[in-house]
C-alpha cells in the first residue's frame, strides 16, 4: 500500500508560464510587428522602385507603373501602420499578464481536447466536401500523374473545374485555429494522437496548396506553428540559439516550397523554354508575386482613382462573400461590380497573371487618401494591441496572434484581414475566448474556478 501512495511533490500540476517568464518574447524580434513590417517592406518597395522599366517589362510582361512622383503613397501606409503599433505600445505598458490560458491547458484539458477535436472534424468535414467535389469534377489518377509529369494546362483543370460550396469548403479554414490551439497544448501535453492530427491536417494543406495554387494555406499552418513554438520557448528561457537568424531560414525554405510548386504549375509546361535556370526563374518569379503587387496597386490607384468604391469592398471582402449573400450583392446595390471593373483595368492595362491588388494600398480604393492613412493608423494600433496581449499571455492574444502575424506579412500582395477566408479564424477564436472567460458558473461542467481573474 504505501508504494502506492504518492508524494505531493509527485502529484504537482505541469509548470505552467508564468507572468514573471513573459516577457521573453520580446526578445524575438520578428515577432514584433513594428518592426518586421517595416523592414518587409522597405526590402520589396526599394526593389520595386528600383527595379528598371525593362525588367518589368521582360520578365513580368508589364509596364512599370510605380515612379519617384507615387512611391510616397506606398511609403506612408507603413509609417502610419508603425505609428499605431508604437501608440499601442505606449498604451499597453500597464498591462497585466496572465497565466490563465495555460492553467486552464494543464488543469482542465478535457476543455480544450473538445474545442481540439471540434476544430478537426470541422476542418476534416471541409476536406472530405473538397474531395468529393474533385471527384464528382473529373479528378483521377491519371490526372494527378499529368500534374505530376507537368503536362501542360493539367493543373489549371483542376482549379478550373472545382466548384466552391460556400460555407461548406470554407470549414478548411477552421483548420488555423485547430493548428494553433494543438500546438499550444503539445507543449503541454505531449499527446502522440495530436500529433497525428497534426500532421493529417499538414497532409491535406499541402495537396490544396499544390493542386489548387493556394500556397497561403501553407503559410497560415507553418507560421502560426511556429509563433507558438518559439515564444512558448522563450516564455520559459528556453529560447533556440540562434532564433533571430531564423527568419533568413524560413525564407530559403519558403521560396523552396515556391520553387516545388511553380515547378508543376509553370515551369514544366511553359517557362522552361523561356528562363536560362530553373533557379533564375525561381528568384524571379517569387520576389515578382511582391513587387508587381506594389505596381499593380499603383495601376488601380492612378487609373480608378482614390475612393473610387461607394462602399468598402478590398478591405471589406468578408462581407460581399458571407454564406447566403448573392455572387452580384454589391452590383444590386451601387450598380457596378467592383472585381469586373479591376479585371477590365488589369487585362487592358496590366497583366492578370499578376493579380495582386496590393494590400498596401487596397485602402485608398475604399476610404480615399486621408482616410487610407487613418485606417493604417486603427490596423496598426490594433495590431500592437493584439501584440501586447500575446506577450503578456492573455488568450484572445495569444490565439489571434499566430495568424494575424500571417496578415501582416501578406500586406504586401493583398488585405489579408478583410478576407473570407480569414472570417472564420478570428470569429471561433473570439467564441473561444468569450467562453473561456465568460463566467465560471457557466462552465461548471468544467469546473473552470478561478480561470479568468487574472484578465
Amino acid at each position: 500500500m504505501a508504494s502506492l501512495r504518492k508524494s505531493k511533490a509527485d502529484i504537482q500540476p505541469k509548470p505552467v508560464p508564468g507572468p514573471e517568464s513573459t516577457s521573453g518574447s520580446m526578445r524575438i524580434w520578428w515577432l514584433n510587428p513594428t518592426i518586421v513590417f517595416p523592414i518587409l517592406m522597405t526590402v520589396i518597395l526599394i526593389g520595386a522602385y528600383y527595379i528598371p522599366s525593362d525588367s518589368y517589362v521582360s520578365f513580368y510582361r508589364v509596364n512599370k507603373f510605380i515612379s519617384e512622383s507615387n512611391i510616397i503613397y506606398s511609403i506612408l501606409p507603413v509609417c502610419f501602420f508603425v505609428l499605431g503599433g508604437i501608440l499601442a505600445s505606449l498604451a499597453g505598458r500597464g498591462t497585466k499578464p496572465s497565466k490563465a490560458f495555460g492553467e486552464v491547458i494543464v488543469k482542465r484539458d478535457s476543455f480544450i481536447k473538445m474545442w481540439i477535436n471540434l476544430l478537426f472534424g470541422f476542418t476534416m468535414f471541409g476536406y472530405a466536401v473538397w474531395f468529393l467535389i474533385m471527384l464528382r469534377s473529373g479528378f483521377s489518377l491519371s490526372l494527378f500523374m499529368n500534374v505530376l509529369s507537368g503536362e501542360p494546362g493539367a493543373i489549371y483543370s483542376i482549379k478550373e473545374n472545382f466548384n466552391n460550396v460556400a460555407g461548406v469548403t470554407s470549414f478548411t479554414n477552421f483548420s488555423v485555429p485547430f493548428v494553433i490551439l494543438t500546438s499550444y497544448y503539445l507543449f503541454y501535453n505531449k499527446k502522440k494522437v495530436y500529433i497525428w492530427m497534426l500532421a493529417i491536417v499538414f497532409v491535406c494543406t499541402m495537396l490544396r496548396a499544390v493542386f489548387f495554387l493556394e500556397r497561403l494555406a501553407i503559410m497560415e499552418f507553418i507560421v502560426p506553428l511556429a509563433v507558438v513554438y518559439f515564444s512558448m520557448r522563450a516564455k520559459i528561457g528556453r529560447r533556440p540559439k540562434f532564433v533571430g537568424a531564423y527568419p533568413i531560414v524560413g525564407l530559403l525554405a519558403l521560396v523552396g516550397f515556391f520553387g516545388a510548386s511553380e515547378y508543376f504549375r509553370s515551369w514544366l509546361s511553359y517557362y522552361v523554354n523561356y528562363y536560362p535556370s530553373f533557379w533564375e526563374f525561381i528568384v524571379t518569379r517569387f520576389f515578382g508575386y511582391y513587387v508587381t503587387a506594389i505596381n499593380t496597386g499603383t495601376l488601380y490607384m492612378q487609373h480608378l482613382g482614390f475612393h473610387w468604391l461607394p462602399f468598402p469592398s478590398s478591405t471589406a471582402e468578408f462581407i460581399w462573400k458571407f454564406p447566403g449573400v448573392p455572387d452580384n450583392a454589391y452590383e444590386s446595390i451601387y450598380g457596378f461590380e467592383p472585381q469586373a471593373v479591376i479585371n477590365n483595368t488589369l487585362a487592358t492595362m496590366g497583366n492578370p497573371e499578376f493579380n495582386n491588388p496590393s494590400g498596401l494600398l487596397q485602402p485608398y480604393n475604399d476610404y480615399g487618401f486621408s482616410g487610407a492613412l487613418v485606417f493604417w493608423v486603427i490596423v496598426g494600433f490594433f495590431t500592437g494591441v493584439i501584440y501586447n496581449q500575446f506577450k503578456k499571455g492573455h488568450t484572445f492574444g495569444m490565439m489571434i496572434y499566430p495568424i494575424w502575424l500571417v496578415g501582416v506579412l501578406e500586406i504586401p500582395r493583398y488585405f489579408y484581414f478583410g478576407s473570407g477566408r480569414f472570417f472564420p479564424c478570428w470569429i471561433i477564436i473570439i467564441a473561444f475566448t468569450l467562453i473561456l472567460h465568460y463566467n465560471r458558473k457557466k462552465l461548471t461542467t468544467w469546473r473552470l474556478r478561478g480561470v479568468g481573474a487574472d484578465e
